[in-house]
């Protein structure tokens, strides 16, 4: 895993567990190692495959000056839990140095050091595609998934033919369910997903229409989200055969985030 290091962030602010240490600011000192896959970022040159680290910056300067806590403990773990909502970390390793505190003697720092992860989750992506060469399609589009970062694909499904469905006047289909382990959040995955369909050459100029390639966030964990742009579990997914049949053949027991088994909502669409 790649690093971005932020080193000496000097702020002040009032921390401590005295009245002198909340009533006066005073300097503390912030290091950050923040754990990202920079491959993307080196070779496409583009911000948002990369942390932007002024933001970082920016966060952690108001938690220091505007936020109060009796520990350094407490204060790195605050650091910690924001540093990893940013864009790709899924990893950072935060130093809280006070480099003045209220104890007599001889001394360079006290500090804090501690290392925190993003949780990994198991996720589940439908393919598909109905233009040109539909094999190699899946192909090069599960080659694109097996190189995400902080991911792994766990197990592909077979590939299923299909007829078209929502527009029944184009190509049969083949479509296919991969599962994933990722420490991405639904929006960075949903964002890699877009990606990878654009660099393959799809366009989104009819709705249901025909596609080179189709790739589907259909369960992110147990995890509900409904927001405007991200859906999960996917809005569809109930409905479609040709995506619960090959979702079934790799995870037979799985179930909806309310407890409902998929395998009886296949039953029940067959009926």
């Amino acid at each position: 895993m790649d690093e971005v290091l932020l080193k000496g962030l000097r702020f002040e602010g009032r921390h401590g567990t005295t009245p002198e240490e909340r009533a006066h600011p005073q300097t503390f000192e912030i290091d950050l190692g923040l754990y990202l896959d920079l491959r993307e970022a080196g070779a496409t040159d583009r911000l948002e495959k990369t942390v932007d680290y002024s933001l970082v910056y920016q966060e952690v300067r108001h938690i220091v000056e505007e936020e109060s806590f009796n520990l350094l403990e407490a204060l790195a773990e605050r650091i910690a839990g924001q540093v990893l909502a940013f864009n790709r970390v899924v990893k950072v390793n935060v130093i809280v140095k006070k480099l003045h505190p209220p104890i007599v003697g001889q001394y360079e720092f006290f500090a804090v050091r501690l290392e925190r992860e993003r949780p990994q989750h198991r996720v589940f992506v439908g393919l598909g595609t109905n233009l040109g060469d539909r094999e190699e399609n899946l192909a090069l589009a599960r080659q694109q998934l097996t190189a995400l970062s902080s991911s792994a694909i766990v197990v592909c499904s077979s590939i299923y033919p299909t007829l078209p469905w929502g527009r029944t006047d184009q190509p049969e289909f083949l479509n296919q369910v991969v599962s994933i382990d990722t420490r991405l959040s639904p929006r960075e995955l949903l964002q890699e997903l877009l990606y990878i369909e654009e660099i393959m050459g799809r366009k989104r100029e009819e709705y249901w229409g025909p596609r080179i390639i189709d790739l589907d966030l259909l369960l992110y964990g147990d995890q509900v989200i409904n927001e405007p742009d991200l859906v999960v579990p996917h809005p569809w997914l109930t409905k479609r055969a040709f995506v619960l049949t090959p979702l079934l053949e790799i995870a037979p027991d799985l179930k909806m985030p309310d407890g409902r088994y998929l395998r009886e909502i296949l039953a029940n669409l067959s009926e």
